[in-house]
């Protein structure tokens, strides 16, 4: 293809940062256009009382000196914070009330066994076949391997959900939800979630488990000074309202908001799938606009920000998982009572040497239904009854998680959020934390649509997670670069 195309990328998170910098990195005009005032927004974080708040970053797989998304940073040419490695013997741990079990998941697939064993003594067969299964899956995945020169490997449990593959196995509850816990970071419920799908999220942690020092703002912050290296035109505050197209259904212009138009040669849209059926009404058939806008969200969340004077002992170099019970299913149900769990705790990402204040993250369940009264309402705008029911939510919150970790009653929480929140913050119709649900019996878009210089990417397309959505970036610039040099390229870094 060639050089000095006029490119547009939909969307400024990770997946549309990354994009931009691929294509520009291969001479490329590239403007990226982001509805937000900021790049980034949902890795971004924010502080309170000059305490940063990791927002979308918590933890990523790939980031060891070989792993795939350190590949990925060294080809797109950014100086990438130094990464913080999560603790060896235990980067999470899952605490039941009902048995007063604490499991610690280590790093390794031995490590992993041998711990779970020591809690699960009479389950080796299933763990040493869930354990090979996920390291299967994930291993012969795409998500590494189309870029380290070989092909992905196809699996059959594509077609066989989570749950599923497990009861095959066991009939132990609490050991299902141990190896379904991952679940809450891709937002699909273990009944729906294809295994290979949940293998690409929580396999992607048992070989090593990082996040950046100074978090996702630190990434974020370091991408955008190799975006201005590369000459991207930035446009924040800037929302793309229509495609148009000529009559041989090729994409020549972007009409933005405001009523300007970009000229452009080729795009990758990055937003939510629905975002973009709404841009493309008058240049997509009928039928795919319904698929878009038909796909189901995933879920939503209530979120709690605290300080700590100190780092509480049970957040150090690990996350914790939170739960009344062995029964997952609140957190995914339409109806999901924030209160009853089960939570997901982090901190902000530090050195061993570093001490002083740190921001404390609990994310609780949610679905857009608890809120759908007010969704008429804006940030800073919003009615006394909906601020009566945020206030409610989030101190029975409070109160819930510190009775099942007594250590977090040293947090003072000082914010909060509701799906509301997460709807007008992450720009997703129903304020899903992960886009679209990648599920057993739906299919989610393609990267390839029927207007032939345009491309999809973003956590909807392939998966959820900073190297799901990396990676869809590098598939969807491969259409437009050429597959084979791009995967060569990034074999080389």
């Amino acid at each position: 293809m060639a050089k000095g195309l006029s490119v547009a990328v939909i969307g400024g998170g990770i997946t549309g940062l990354t994009a931009a910098l691929i294509l520009a990195r291969n001479g490329h005009n590239v403007t990226l256009i982001e509805k937000s005032p900021h790049l980034g927004m949902t890795m971004r974080g924010f502080t309170r009382e000059d305490v940063y708040f990791d927002t979308g970053l918590h933890y990523t797989g790939g980031l060891d000196k070989d792993g795939i998304v350190s590949r990925y940073l060294r080809y797109l040419g950014v100086d990438a914070p130094a990464a913080i490695a999560f603790n060896e013997d235990g980067f999470d741990e899952i605490r039941f009330a009902d048995t007063g079990a604490a499991i610690r998941l280590p790093i390794g697939h031995k490590a992993m066994i041998e711990k779970l064993l020591e809690h699960f003594p009479a389950e080796e067969q299933c763990i040493k076949d869930y354990i090979q299964a996920a390291q299967a899956d994930f291993g012969g995945s795409s998500l590494l391997n189309v870029f380290l020169g070989s092909q992905g490997a196809s699996h059959a449990r594509e077609s066989i959900s989570l749950n599923d593959f497990l009861r095959k196995l066991t009939d132990n509850r609490h050991l299902c939800a141990v190896l379904s816990i991952h679940s809450l970071l891709y937002g699909v419920s273990p009944k729906e979630v294809p295994f290979t799908q949940h293998a690409y999220i929580a396999a992607s942690y048992f070989d090593s488990a990082h996040n950046f020092k100074g978090g996702g703002r630190a990434l974020i912050l370091t991408m955008e000074r190799r975006l201005r290296d590369l000459g991207v035109t930035v446009a924040c505050n800037k929302a793309v309202s229509r495609l148009i197209c000529d009559d041989g259904n090729q994409l020549t212009h972007l009409e933005l908001e405001d009523g300007a138009r970009l000229a452009v040669d080729a795009a990758v849209s990055t937003v939510h799938p629905a975002t973009l059926a709404d841009m493309g009404e008058d240049v997509f058939r009928p039928a795919y606009l319904d698929h878009l806008r038909e796909l189901e969200e995933t879920i939503s969340g209530h979120m709690l920000f605290g300080i700590a004077d100190h780092k509480p002992e049970c957040l150090r170099g690990k996350n914790l998982f939170l739960c009344d019970n062995a029964e997952l299913d609140n957190a995914f149900s339409s109806h999901a009572d924030p209160g009853k769990g089960p939570f997901y705790v982090s901190s902000n990402p530090q050195g061993t040497d570093e001490e002083g204040k740190t921001g404390v993250v609990v994310v609780a369940p949610g679905h857009f239904n608890s809120v759908r009264a007010w969704q008429d309402s804006r940030i800073g705008k919003r009615p006394e009854d909906y601020k009566r029911y945020k206030e409610d939510a989030l101190r029975r919150i409070r109160e819930a998680v510190v009775k099942l970790c007594p250590e977090l009653a040293c947090v003072r929480f000082v914010d909060g959020a509701t799906p509301l929140t997460m709807r007008d913050y992450l720009r997703t119709p129903h304020g899903s934390l992960y886009g679209a649900k990648h599920t057993v019996d739906r299919r989610n878009p393609i990267p390839l649509t029927r207007i032939p210089n345009l491309w999809l990417a973003g956590q909807s397309v392939i998966a959820p997670g900073l190297m799901g959505t990396m990676f869809s970036a590098f598939l969807a610039c491969g259409f437009l670069l050429g597959h084979n040099t791009l995967h060569g390229e990034v074999a080389c870094s």
